[in-house]
């Protein structure tokens, strides 16, 4: 492998967020150096976080169209149409939409089809090189040394290694230990010539047997295939893998499993901070995974679009980099703050419940408003509140305290 002198851009990562991000510099300026490392032998498949609503390529406007349009159909394994919630004591709730509202991915290949859009748009992707921490001077980040020991410099170094933030911390000198409270341990079967029903819907199993601060999900992935997999909270439970195994007996879908993996998700609110100097956070790296349901292809990939905007327009115009991540900072709180911190109160609030107040809380709410659940305005989350209250005046107060509507 060979490296430039120096980069504008050095991405380390290469998952949806990362890869999203080294595309959308070069879509915005073709002329960008932009380099993507990534730790493993290939980019590919990640252990879950397979859902992807179409909203995401509406909210990417021009660069969302243009993403949509190189995105094979082999991307996109099975259209979704709704969700189906079995509670605790085993009510099925289903909600199910006129017009179909996402996709389940085949996360392998459409993480390959990205690397492939952002190769093609002359970006440089070097695989099996792990970037080990950044090269510090006066509080600038000026490269990053690998585990070879190059030193490959750059203007500007982007964290998009995940729950770990491994460039971040280490540039910051942060040591104390990520909050388990915030991270969910998973663990996923792929299963393949089982039974299933209604495959074009989403099964969630709550309930604090199933998964303690989490919940249990059945994927439909085609014909005969399904995920099925756990979420637990890291502060709750050590090893997901009984939970899991039983989760996998009570469903008896039959079939045979042929893969399992495990993994952690992170469930932050977002942080004051994901950019320093000429140093910035995306996708998980920044906590942008949406806190309620773990999933982070869709946030990712906005907020690389996001980030690559600004980056291209610091290039062109050769405008300070530190004062353009603090545009990009901006523009992810304007747009997503008060959303994601609604979804993190509401993930603490549905931690904090006992089966009986879960069972509650559903029973008071239409299909249809479980679909619009994540967006509610507050006129409508008091008026369910209200109806929660009638049943149990001391959850509606709960409620009301946790989503900080008193």
């Amino acid at each position: 492998m060979s490296f430039m002198p120096e980069y504008d851009v050095i991405i380390c990562g290469a998952g949806p967020a990362g890869l999203a991000t080294g595309i959308s510099t070069l879509f915005h300026n073709k002329k960008a150096k932009v380099l993507i490392l990534e730790s493993r032998e290939e980019v590919g498949e990640e252990k879950c976080g397979e859902g992807l609503a179409e909203e995401w390529f509406k909210h990417m406007k021009k660069f969302g169209k243009y993403l949509r349009s190189n995105l094979k159909p082999k991307c996109f394994e099975n259209e979704m149409f709704g969700v189906i919630f079995i509670l605790p004591n085993g009510e099925r709730i289903v909600a199910r939409e006129k017009k179909s509202n996402g996709w389940l991915l085949n996360k392998d290949y459409f993480l390959k089809t990205l690397a492939a859009i952002f190769k093609k748009m002359g970006g440089q992707l070097e695989l099996g090189v792990n970037a080990v921490g950044p090269v510090m001077k006066n509080d600038i980040a000026y490269g990053v040394e690998t585990h070879l020991g190059n030193l490959i410099r750059g203007k500007c170094v982007i964290d998009a290694t995940g729950l770990t933030q491994s460039i971040w911390r280490k540039a910051l000198k942060i040591k104390e230990p990520i909050d388990r409270n915030d991270i969910e341990i998973c663990f996923q079967y792929k299963v393949e010539d089982c039974k299933i029903e209604n495959p074009d819907l989403i099964q969630i199993y709550f309930g604090n047997i199933i998964a303690p601060g989490g919940y249990g999900w059945v994927f439909p992935k085609g014909k005969n295939r399904v995920n099925v997999g756990i979420g637990c909270q890291a502060s709750r439970v050590k090893n997901v893998l009984p939970y899991q195994e039983r989760f996998w007996k009570i469903l008896d879908l039959g079939g045979r499993i042929v893969s399992k993996k495990g993994g952690t998700v992170a469930t932050f609110d977002l942080p004051e901070n994901f950019v320093w100097s000429n140093l910035a956070c995306v996708g998980a790296s920044a906590r942008f995974t949406n806190p309620i349901h773990g999933g982070g292809t869709g946030p990712g990939l906005f907020g690389g679009y996001i980030l690559g905007k600004h980056l291209a327009n610091a290039i062109k115009k050769k405008e300070s980099i530190e004062e353009t991540l603090k545009k990009y900072q901006d523009e992810i709180k304007e747009t997503r703050g008060k959303r994601h911190e609604y979804h993190y109160k509401a993930k603490n609030l549905l931690q904090s419940l006992n089966d009986d107040e879960m069972e509650t809380i559903f029973s008071s709410m239409t299909p249809d408003e479980w679909l619009r659940s994540m967006n509610f305005t507050k006129r409508e989350a008091f008026r369910i509140i209200g109806r929660i209250s009638k049943k149990n005046l001391r959850l509606g107060l709960k409620l009301t305290k946790y989503l900080g509507l008193s």
